[in-house]
């Protein structure tokens, strides 16, 4: 069993390998983008750091924005984990 904090460590380089392979097929100077990168980066945090983001972001911009950067990020986190089990070790 892997240690929580490699596989964390895993989890944020699944993620950045997934958006450097959207970065040529998206508008990187788009809101979309801005947004989807906000979340890739809240989604490579560990838990302790996911959850502070997650209350400023409720402080500064509001429950629904909060909600949604989380929801994005729990997206991302379980597309890596699932991505990881598939691949062959």
């Amino acid at each position: 069993m892997l240690l929580p904090d490699r596989l964390d460590q895993r989890i944020a380089e699944a993620i950045k390998h997934q958006l450097d392979d959207e970065r040529g097929a998206s508008d990187t100077t788009s809101e979309a983008w801005r947004s989807r990168c906000e979340a890739a980066t809240v989604a490579m945090f560990s838990d302790a750091e996911r959850s502070v983001f997650i209350h400023h972001v409720s402080e500064r911009r509001g429950s629904a924005a909060a909600h949604e950067v989380e929801s994005q990020a729990k997206t991302l986190r379980m597309n890596a984990i699932f991505f990881l089990a598939r691949k062959p070790s």
